[in-house]
């Protein structure tokens, strides 16, 4: 059977779609258009899928038909001569944008399946990994070759196609961010790749030059937005109707099953030819080489066409036919002919009446257009219609070529020739034809047109930094004063590194360069920082640079080592709590020594933080100076809080648990009363480093000091970054270095190797105040450079902020060069600089700001995560997990004990689990995690991960622990590509090309508490002055003119930070009151 398929169109739920793009439309639009197959488009959306589900039954094997209680009421306005027959095929396309190689990739990709089951459990894997609900063609930070094992894995009947492989900014050849092979795009899998778009701006001989496509069968497809573009392009099989059957003729190359392509005129595509549309410049690609690339009105790089990039990859002559190739016919949809024909527009109703007239006399559109004698054509009474169809049959037309997102412009007639048909001046009035085409123009065509003003990014001089390279010689790129650092022969070694400067890279290069110069072995050294993520970071590069025993070096957080030491060194068995249950134990030793049967939760939460002031400061229930206030960095103290401290350490004695604070605090208490014991460990740690020296308190000062009294040690850190007073840091333990250890050697580090100077300086006016100006010792350097300003916006309130940043973020991942805020005024780039959504990061002051930014995020489809530990472990099936796992440890708290009351004869039974992933297995059984993980991917995505951290560890007991000391960054997952969201304290260490810096109003940052009293003015700034060096390329300060504050709207005021900070640095942008525009009866409007 001989039918023409169109295998490509979207839904009313993809962006900038028509509204009226449902199964019913596309039934009656491809009944008239004359396609037997079609495809669903977005199977992906849930709200589709289930409209699918609903309107739709199975028809063919694997295919589908439109109810027929549906079907008849549709029929009723379908011409007699267009009833053929309409099945559905499901059909959905990914948008990925990723880095490989070193760079931004963006490409579409279709995903055909052959049942709604298949289809729903890929949509789980998809969901999973991003948001696929606000898009009905969703934008994944994955990477193509793994979308393609995913649908694989899922289905071995799918089949997978490349979309309109050769469009600029989202293609697989794409000259923006495409590749040069199919290999390079899809690797080990390539070879089930078998059939690629052309796209409406290529067709079949152009892709002819190209030799890598010669395996793969050529598609043409209409990528719909609306059904009346249904059938522009499409493809002609002869085949059964069937799924397989589909799959088999352009997986076997069969030509009898395979009939090839129906195309318009690739000219009329819109990136057919090169050109800036704003600039209204247009060339071909012979004037594109002779201007270098460069646009002669603006400057900047022109975007190339599909033509350009195809002669780039071409290694054939123009005009070159391969063999076993399919046919190809050109056409001209209906609709632009008529428009033609009367010298009107193609939505007009003069156009309708004539299109209705020909269809009805005639039979389907593609019939019309490609079948249709003449003399045939004649008979449905419009007047030139043979005459035109006979004309774009023998390519005698005429075509302004379509170039920067702009559609070509077909010319049937001129103006003598439908008057020399006719003889009817009359018939013609209005219509003015361009005579001739651009492709024959001999200079750059330019047409003049007024500048945008849709700008939101600022521009960027030299935004293309390089990206970091690690050097295989230990001493490779290290700055005179790292060098100095790395060789030191001092036995005390104390620098102080800005932002930027290479503090991981010293550090690790002098580790690494004892262990080299046999001055050190690994089992003697001891490298201590504040994250698991910064120790396995410090652990990676020691490996790297040291091939044998690397991996012998200790690198722990301090929490982490003195869990080691006290399991080593002592019989210390007991489990860490979680806060729930810390909190539950401070109410019971409360009740127990006050008598009060109900304790406040403000109450408890004051008392949290003092007992944690005292283990901090190594201080037992009854020492002195409990009560000072000030000394304790409290507001408020309460007599009975050392009885009840004693009371809680002892209950947590007797059950075998611990908290967070007791860990040091036990340690340095064993270490201090065994002499001989503290005398083994200084043997063994002969060497000792500390990373962050600034963000030590004082427990964790005195445990340096206690193990470092005969040892060599090196730290390193930079006081206007120390921001965890709150927790008991106090970065004066690092101005007194030089008296603990006379005669240390201080070096300081100000080559900064992240950011560039613009972001330097208006982070040091920040952290500079009042008299200290023009204090050198905050100054560092930068190596770069860049954007000449950071950008301050003002928006109206927390949600407009958040779609603010969200449209900035989507222009700069949709292939739109960063301009200037100053309406394209400002200097420009000279490059077009792309970003995947990893370089994107944004940070906040209160977790409580979050909200905002993850709403807006998912009705747009921006992939994000973020750094929070508690949105882990909270996550359902995990928390209960969890929870089941500290209930058999006997750390469960009574909340855990009566929601899970049903386990616990089941948990009592258990004993002596052979590992610890077997153990999770049985827990996970009693809850269905694998079942719930079937249609929920994320909680088999962290069911997997939860498994994987088990495999590390010997006991459930270990797992929980060190899930215990995990902190915020360490919940950040750099190998996914999606937009980063954290607190300000969670980005320390870090570092993003893009950073938004949002909320900075006064009480938010500085943060007041209670609204008004700032607790600690001079660390806010520092944290400010944290956040803004997190930025290495652009960034963003974002204020609300309200917000909502404790669920009242409040009048907020821009933070005093930015005005330290010169107006020559910035850029401001105030945000506008939106007014709304009327929209389109036909088109559903972008998001943002």
């Amino acid at each position: 059977m001989k039918y023409i398929a169109d295998l490509h169109i979207h839904s009313k739920y993809s962006r900038a779609t028509a509204k009226n793009l449902d199964l019913e439309h596309i039934y009656h639009s491809a009944r008239v258009k004359g396609i037997t197959l079609v495809g669903t488009g977005d199977f992906t959306h849930p709200a589709w899928i289930q409209e699918i589900e609903t309107k739709l039954e199975p028809a063919e094997p694997g295919l589908f038909a439109l109810k027929d209680e549906i079907a008849k009421q549709i029929d009723a306005d379908v011409p007699a001569s267009c009833k053929g027959t309409v099945r559905f095929i499901l059909q959905s396309e990914i948008s990925n944008i990723y880095k490989k190689d070193a760079r931004v990739r963006k490409n579409h990709n279709l995903i055909y399946l052959p049942d709604l089951d298949t289809a729903k459990k890929f949509n789980a894997r998809l969901d999973a990994i991003g948001n696929i609900k606000s898009d009905g063609r969703p934008i994944l930070g994955l990477d193509a070759r793994n979308l393609l094992e995913i649908m694989l894995e899922t289905s071995d009947r799918g089949f997978f196609i490349p979309a309109h492989i050769w469009t600029p900014w989202f293609s697989m050849f794409g000259s923006k961010s495409g590749f040069d092979t199919i290999e390079e795009c899809f690797g080990d899998l390539s070879s089930h790749i078998f059939a690629c778009e052309t796209g409406l701006s290529s067709d079949p001989p152009m892709n002819w030059r190209v030799k890598d496509l010669d395996r793969v069968r050529l598609v043409s497809n209409s990528d719909a937005h609306s059904p009346k573009f249904l059938g522009r392009n499409a493809s002609v099989f002869n085949t059964d109707l069937a799924f397989d059957a589909v799959r088999r003729a352009l997986e076997t190359h069969d030509l009898n099953a395979y009939k090839g392509t129906l195309d318009m005129y690739p000219h009329q595509g819109k990136y057919h030819y090169d050109g800036h549309r704003k600039c209204g410049v247009c060339l071909n690609p012979d004037e594109t080489a002779a201007l270098g690339g460069i646009c002669p009105e603006c400057g900047k790089p022109l975007t190339l066409g599909v033509l350009y990039r195809v002669r780039e990859l071409a290694n054939r002559p123009m005009g070159f036919k391969p063999e076993n190739r399919h046919p190809h016919s050109y056409l001209v949809p209906l609709a632009d002919i008529l428009s033609q024909i009367f010298g009107v527009g193609p939505n007009t109703k003069k156009v309708k009446t004539h299109y209705d007239k020909a269809v009805t006399a005639l039979g389907p559109e593609l019939a019309i257009l490609t079948q249709l004698s003449p003399e045939i054509i004649e008979r449905a009474g419009v007047p030139l219609l043979a005459q035109a169809i006979q004309k774009m049959r023998d390519g005698e037309i005429h075509i302004d070529p379509g170039y920067d997102g702009e559609y070509g412009t077909v010319n049937i007639f001129t103006r003598e020739e439908k008057e020399d048909i006719q003889g009817e001046k009359s018939l013609f009035a209005g219509s003015s034809p361009r005579e001739k085409t651009k492709k024959t123009v001999g200079a750059p065509r330019i047409r003049k047109k007024p500048q945008s003003k849709d700008v939101a990014l600022p521009a960027s001089e030299k935004n293309e930094l390089p990206a970091p390279v690690v050097p295989k010689h230990i001493l490779d790129g290290l700055n005179p004063e790292q060098d100095r650092a790395v060789k030191s022969e001092s036995r005390a070694v104390v620098i102080q590194a800005g932002p930027g400067t290479g503090k991981t890279r010293t550090l690790t290069a002098r580790i690494a360069w004892l262990l080299r110069e046999n001055r050190a072995i690994p089992e003697n050294i001891l490298a201590l920082t504040f994250t698991n993520k910064a120790a396995g970071e410090l652990s990676d590069r020691i490996e790297s640079f040291i091939s044998k025993g690397g991996h012998l070096v200790t690198a722990a957080t301090f929490h982490g080592f003195c869990l080691k030491m006290l399991k080593r060194y002592s019989d210390f068995k007991r489990g860490l709590m979680e806060d729930d249950l810390r909190f539950e134990m401070l109410g019971l030793a409360v009740k127990a020594v006050t008598g009060e049967k109900k304790v406040l939760k403000r109450t408890v939460s004051k008392l949290d933080a003092w007992i944690s002031r005292q283990k901090q400061q190594l201080k037992e229930p009854g020492d002195e100076g409990q009560g000072d206030a000030a000394n304790n960095g409290i507001e408020y103290f309460d007599p009975v809080w050392p009885e009840v401290y004693k009371t809680y350490d002892q209950m947590l004695e007797e059950r075998g648990l611990a908290d967070f604070e007791d860990l040091i605090f036990i340690c340095f208490r064993l270490f201090s009363r065994d002499a001989a014991l503290l005398e083994q460990v200084r043997q063994q740690y002969k060497f000792i480093f500390v990373d962050e020296y600034q963000d030590l308190n004082l427990g964790q000062y005195k445990l340096v000091k206690l193990l470092s009294q005969d040892s060599h040690i090196f730290v390193i850190g930079d006081p206007d970054q120390s921001i965890y007073g709150f927790r008991g840091s106090d970065s004066r333990f690092f101005y007194r270095f030089e008296q603990d250890f006379p005669g240390c050697e201080q070096i300081r580090l100000r080559q900064n190797y992240r950011s560039t100077q613009t972001i330097l300086d208006a982070s040091f006016q920040v952290i500079c105040t009042g008299d200290d100006k023009d204090n050198e010792r905050h100054k560092i350097y930068a190596s770069l450079d860049g954007t000449q300003k950071i950008s301050i916006n003002e928006t109206a309130g927390e949600g407009a902020e958040a779609v603010a940043v969200g449209k900035i973020i989507e222009k700069g991942v949709g292939g739109i060069s960063f301009l200037s805020m100053d309406k394209g005024t400002g200097p420009d780039s000279g490059t077009d600089k792309e970003y995947a959504f990893s370089d994107f990061a944004v940070l906040y002051r209160t977790r409580q700001q979050a909200q905002a930014f993850a709403q807006a995020f998912e009705k747009v489809g921006i992939p994000f995560q973020t750094a929070d530990r508690e949105h882990w472990i909270d996550m359902a099936g995990i928390k209960d997990l969890l929870a089941l796992v500290r209930i058999f440890l006997g750390r469960g708290s009574n909340a855990d004990q009566q929601q899970f009351a049903q386990f616990l004869p089941r948990i009592a039974a258990l004993s002596n689990p052979m590992d610890t992933s077997t153990f999770l297995d049985t827990l996970g059984g009693w809850l269905d995690i694998t079942a719930l993980g079937q249609t929920d991917e994320k909680l088999a995505a962290a069911w997997q991960r939860l498994k994987t951290l088990a495999d590390r560890y010997s006991s459930p007991g270990e797992l929980i622990d060190n899930l215990r000391l995990d902190q915020d960054p360490d919940f950040l997952d750099k190998s996914v590509e999606k937009v980063s969201l954290m607190t300000m304290h969670a980005a320390k260490g870090l570092e993003f090309p893009v950073v938004f810096l949002t909320g900075c109003e006064n009480g938010t940052i500085p943060f007041a508490r209670d609204g008004k009293t700032v607790e600690d003015p001079d660390e806010e700034r520092r944290l400010f002055y944290v956040a803004m060096t997190r930025a290495k390329e652009m960034l963003y300060l974002t204020y609300a003119r309200k917000r909502r504050i404790f669920g009242r709207e409040q009048q907020r005021i821009r933070t005093c930070f930015i005005d330290d900070i010169e107006k020559k640095l910035a850029r401001y942008e105030k945000g506008k009151k939106q007014v709304k525009k009327p929209k389109s009866k036909d088109i559903q409007l972008e998001l943002f």
